[in-house]
Parts: structure tokens; sequence; C-alpha cells
């Protein structure tokens, strides 16, 4: 578990609503929030999607094959990840290749940084990482994302 540190009532499940949660934290003044997440909430934080249900809104591709590319993926691979029909295929075949961190920590950063920039205000923010599984990935922290 990470961060035995915090009492059970620190944790609330967002769901699919990051839009509600994340409005609710900054106008509570929250100062640390924290996201868990795996690949497909992870890729739709990153577009920006106020809703993340799996109907709601495709994945975009083009932003897990980019963030392939980025941290070294082959072009044959990237264009496989393109034209795939789920953000899982990106993560499973870039964990063969030893690519899993840096391809989830590139998606964290961005997510961040579009988190950051649709709900500003002063407040710490982490994403945690884990795979299908629920086994831990990475953690990046804003100041990792945003430097």
């Amino acid at each position: 578990r990470q961060l035995p540190e915090l009492d059970e009532s620190c944790f609330v499940q967002m769901g699919d609503f990051v839009k509600a949660a994340f409005s609710s934290a900054v106008k509570h003044k929250i100062p640390r929030i924290y996201v868990g997440a795996m690949v497909g909430k992870l890729t739709k934080m990153c577009q920006g999607l106020s809703v993340t249900h799996a109907w709601k809104a495709e994945i975009d591709r083009d932003i897990l094959a980019e963030s392939a590319r980025e941290v070294g993926a082959p072009a044959d691979l990237v264009d496989e990840i393109r034209a795939a029909e789920t953000a899982r295929f990106a993560a499973e075949r870039l964990a063969v290749l030893g690519l899993a961190e840096a391809f989830h920590r590139q998606l964290a950063k961005k997510a961040i940084r579009s988190l950051k920039e649709q709900y500003p205000g002063n407040y710490h923010l982490a994403v945690l990482v884990c795979d299908f599984e629920g086994q831990f990935i990475c953690r990046v922290d804003a100041a990792e994302a945003l430097a």
C-alpha cells in the first residue's frame, strides 16, 4: 500500500468524475491531492476529460503513441499503439520491452500538467500509477512534471 502514513479517511474514490473531484478539492482548499490510476484513466486525464468512463470518450491513441516514442519505443510499436483499441495494449507491450515505468511516468507527467492547467489552485499534486494487477509502477510529483 502506498501512503501508509495517511488514515483511511483521507482517501476518496473519485471514480470517473475528475472534474467533480478536483473542483471540490480546490474549493475546499485541500492541500495535497494524490491520484491513483492505471493507463486508461491516466490517458484520459492527459486528454483533459472531466469524465473518464470507458463509454464516455475514446482513448487518444496519439497521446499513448507519442509517450511511447518519447521513452524509446521502436517506430513499428509506436505505429501499432496508434492503431490499437486499448491503452492496455500499449502498457503491456512496453512492459515486455522494459519501458513500463518510463512510459507510465511520461503519461503521469502529462496528466499532472493537464490537471494543474484545468484546476488551478494552491495544492500539491502527485500521481501514483499501478498496473492491472494493482502493483505499484511509479509516483510522479508536480515538481517533476512541471520542471
